[in-house]
């Protein structure tokens, strides 16, 4: 079968050896990191269970093996907490599932691998290797003699499939709990009578309201025992799982000097020149510093800065991109062919002796049907038909072999085990191809302008050595010094979204923040070799509840006592003042406004309380003034429109499922949410990174 030829044409020894050195290398340094923590060995406590530090280094590995793989340039920071929080979550679940009694038996497990109707998962996994179904790729790896295998050969494909095992494992039981949850929420008779009361009646509502926000400030101070109060009302808002510091940090940025950018300039320069009269880019690859990449593609494929401009164009010919933060770009056309490309193929593989292989050739170019000659010659006949294939990048003896293929099927290649066959079912018309190289080059600070940039750093360092002076004298500096609230699970500097704005590699910053007192200034951090930091604690808060006073937290405090003085303010100057609706809105300076209602829904417009008002309030009576958290509002119902169409018991179990049902309660991030908030979690990962 095709797997063993896969296994073949798979060269992973060297990544394994890579691995073995890599895992041993965590290993030591998690031994060291032990050593570091006083002893302490768990990665994070869930509960009264430890996750052991070296069974997360080992996960660590393997992602980190996982993102080299798949090319991806992941901070090491940002894997680490993200595999924690993996591990803290499953640990979660695994005590959930033993308080549950939930578990997946041999038999449910063995019917989704290897049972009449498989996982979709492994399904696409054995025919990744080949194999019709999982249950011929599972006889394959467990029974390797059958096929003349060595043990050795499927040693690691048992590995991935245990994995696979492991990881179906999982997603079912979690299935179990999902089931278990959603059917613990289903809508009752009550509850679906109050779904169609609460939806039934519109209000119209007319309405006018003066926003807080349209009142001055500065009429409405806020004093530290008026904050006191307020943060004592609503103090579970400010309870914390971790410690926390507010910090101030500089980053100061390692880009090219004028003169670095002057020298960048006369080798891209000296490059260009280079490319224009050289033949190839032999010419240039001898300046070294340079990186050369050479594609050969078809026109819509080549890069859009240079696709219309090399249709054209004749061999040799060169063209340059102007720079763009510091990057250098140019290009040349190397050659230009007309060449098969995609091509309709159909392979047959044999693992049998030569005489076997021309049998198998013979019956298939004499009319015999592949299945027919799979049964003829079982566990010894594989094939994948009618696949397209792009071969411009084959070897000259392939595409020559494929252009110039009879009818019926040829030997592509053999060996006195194994022979490929192919056979040629449609081409695609020749296209034109070019090889392009496309020449780049960064300019980069050089190490006089690092070592400037990092001397004036450190003078400043020196000069402002407490956290007052290391904010209040920065911009003085010329740098800008950011304010960050940080936790031990705070991966990264910076405050920007989706990663942009943040600081890779900047872990050991945070860490020095968690190991120092109060008022302290760090040294220069550059693990990234792009960046140099330095932070400065301001506050430190241990385990508990956030201090009324920290900056966030007494911003808000602040608009909501304001806004409630201003509510109170506003309440003395129109309560009883105006007759109608019109009245309150000519004395509050803003203009009446219309609004449909509806309890079970909302209105960006008014604030969730008013909505709450508004839709049982009686028609004809004008309400108000009202003093809301935002506003105060005036308001009368002019119209009651009440739904013909009873809702059926279908829709309003669907409504009660995506409101407050299974589709709510059910979903992982809420069943993450409520396992973590009823188990403490304790993270250590600060104590070891």
């Amino acid at each position: 079968m095709a797997t063993l030829e896969k296994i073949r044409q798979r060269k992973k020894i060297l990544a394994i050896v890579i691995g073995a050195a890599l895992l041993a290398f965590i290993i030591e340094v998690g031994i060291e990191a032990i050593g570091r923590s006083g002893g302490n060995s768990a990665a994070a406590k869930v509960g009264n269970e430890k996750i052991d530090i070296m069974a997360f280094q080992r996960r660590v590995e393997q992602e980190a093996a996982k993102d080299q793989e798949n090319s991806q340039q992941t901070d090491a920071a940002l894997r680490q907490q993200r595999v924690l929080d993996e591990m803290i979550n499953e640990k979660l679940l695994e005590q959930e599932y033993e308080k549950l009694g939930i578990y997946v038996s041999d038999n449910e497990i063995s019917q989704l691998m290897i049972g009449k109707n498989p996982a979709p998962a492994v399904m696409q996994f054995a025919q990744q290797y080949g194999a019709n179904s999982p249950a011929e790729f599972y006889d394959f790896i467990m029974n390797p003699g059958k096929q003349g295998v060595q043990e050795a050969q499927v040693a690691e494909l048992r590995a991935k499939w245990e994995e696979l095992k492991q990881d179906l494992t999982k997603q079912y039981m979690f299935a179990k709990l999902q089931n278990l949850m959603a059917g613990c929420m289903q809508a009752n008779d009550l509850d679906r009578a109050q779904m169609a009361e609460d939806e039934a009646m519109t209000n119209v509502v007319t309405y006018a309201k003066k926003e807080y926000s349209t009142v001055p400030d500065d009429k409405y101070p806020v004093t530290d025992e008026e904050l006191k109060a307020e943060w004592q009302k609503l103090k579970p808002m400010f309870k914390t799982d971790e410690d926390i510091r507010v910090i101030h940090y500089i980053a100061v940025n390692i880009d090219p000097s004028q003169e670095d950018i002057a020298a960048a300039n006369k080798l891209a320069d000296a490059a260009y020149i280079a490319l224009q009269k050289g033949r190839g880019v032999d010419s240039v690859r001898i300046l070294g510093t340079v990186q050369i990449d050479t594609a050969k593609t078809v026109q819509k494929e080549m890069p859009a800065k240079v696709r219309d401009f090399f249709a054209g164009a004749e061999v040799g010919t060169t063209r340059r991109d102007s720079t763009v933060n510091n990057h250098y770009a140019m290009y040349k056309l190397i050659n230009k062919e007309m060449s098969l490309d995609s091509v309709e193929l159909s392979y047959v593989v044999v693992q049998a002796d030569a005489k076997t292989q021309q049998a198998v050739l013979a019956q298939l170019n004499g009319g015999k049907s592949l299945d027919d000659v799979k049964k003829a010659y079982p566990q010894k006949v594989d094939g994948e038909m009618n696949k397209w294939n792009r071969i411009y990048m084959a070897p000259d003896s392939m595409k020559a072999k494929i252009a110039n293929a009879a009818e019926g099927y040829f030997v592509y290649d053999k060996s006195d085990k194994h022979a490929t066959l192919m056979k040629v079912n449609s081409k695609k018309a020749a296209k034109m191809f070019y090889t392009v190289a496309t020449v780049t080059y960064d300019a980069y600070a050089s190490t006089k302008t690092s070592e400037n940039l990092r001397d004036k750093f450190q003078d400043f360092l020196n000069k402002n050595k407490t956290a007052k002076d290391f904010e209040a004298n920065a911009a003085k500096a010329g740098y800008n010094a950011v304010e960050m609230m940080i936790s031990p699970s705070t991966a990264q500097l910076g405050l920007g979204m989706y990663g942009q704005g943040v600081i890779k590699d900047s872990r050991k910053a945070i860490k020095w923040a968690f190991d120092n007192k109060k008022d302290m200034v760090s040294p220069i951090f550059s693990d990234n070799s792009n960046v140099l930091v330095a932070v400065a604690v301001d506050e430190t808060y241990e385990d508990g509840y956030l201090p009324y006073n920290f900056t966030q937290g007494k911003e808000f405090l602040t608009t909501r006592i304001r806004n409630s003085k201003k509510g109170d303010d506003l309440m003395k100057q129109f309560d009883g003042k105006a007759k109608d609706l019109n009245g309150y809105a000519s004395l509050m300076g803003v203009k009446v406004d219309t609004a449909n209602v509806v309890f079970a829904a909302g209105d960006s417009r008014i604030e969730p309380r008013a909505v709450g008002r508004m839709s049982v309030a009686k028609q004809g009576q004008l309400q108000g003034p009202w003093k809301g958290e935002d506003a105060i509002y005036v308001y009368q119902v002019v119209k009651k429109e009440k739904s013909e169409r009873k809702p059926t018991k279908e829709e309003l179990d669907n409504r009660y499922a995506q409101s407050r049902g299974a589709q709510v309660f059910a979903n992982p991030r809420t069943i993450n949410n409520i396992l973590s908030k009823a188990t403490k979690v304790k993270k250590h990962l600060i104590d070891f990174y």
